[in-house]
């Protein structure tokens, strides 16, 4: 069976999940509390990058983009179904650059949208650009075993 860890909100508790029970709406091993995974792209910013990136288990998707960047407005749709469809499978979290420079600054990038592929806190890849959902998901999975 194939399982993917999730942090329970309310006591920080990583859980070992079976994906296929998902629907069941799966509990907290240590609190009880209902688990949830986002279904949506988070925003992430200097104060939470290391809560919601390298302390999250699992993998972790990351944009850092620009409001004014046309490649970035065009894969904004393409993150939110990937979020929607890989729930409590990839987490998908955005840094917006002009907001958060600082912590864009870390990343050494030259130009948006920036793609950061993590697993357990550590990056395991990186791509520069836009990308088809297809291609995007392509690279994600010669990265990971999904």
């Amino acid at each position: 069976m194939e399982t993917v860890l999730l942090k329970c909100p309310e006591c920080g508790q990583i859980n070992r999940v079976v994906k296929a029970k998902f629907h069941l709406h799966p509990k907290c091993h240590s609190c009880k509390k209902v688990l949830t995974y986002p279904k949506t792209p988070l925003t992430v910013t200097g104060a939470n990058f290391n809560e919601e990136v390298v302390q999250s288990p699992g993998i972790v998707l990351l944009d850092l983009w620009s409001p004014t960047c046309g490649y970035c407005m065009k894969l904004n749709p393409i993150l939110d179904e990937i979020a929607s469809e890989y729930a409590g499978i990839i987490k998908v979290g955005k840094i917006n650059t002009q907001n958060d420079q600082v912590l864009t600054g870390q990343f050494n990038i030259r130009g948006v949208p920036a793609l950061f592929l993590y697993n357990d806190g550590k990056k395991i890849g990186e791509v520069a650009g836009f990308m088809p959902k297809n291609d995007l998901v392509s690279w994600i999975k010669s990265r990971i075993d999904l």
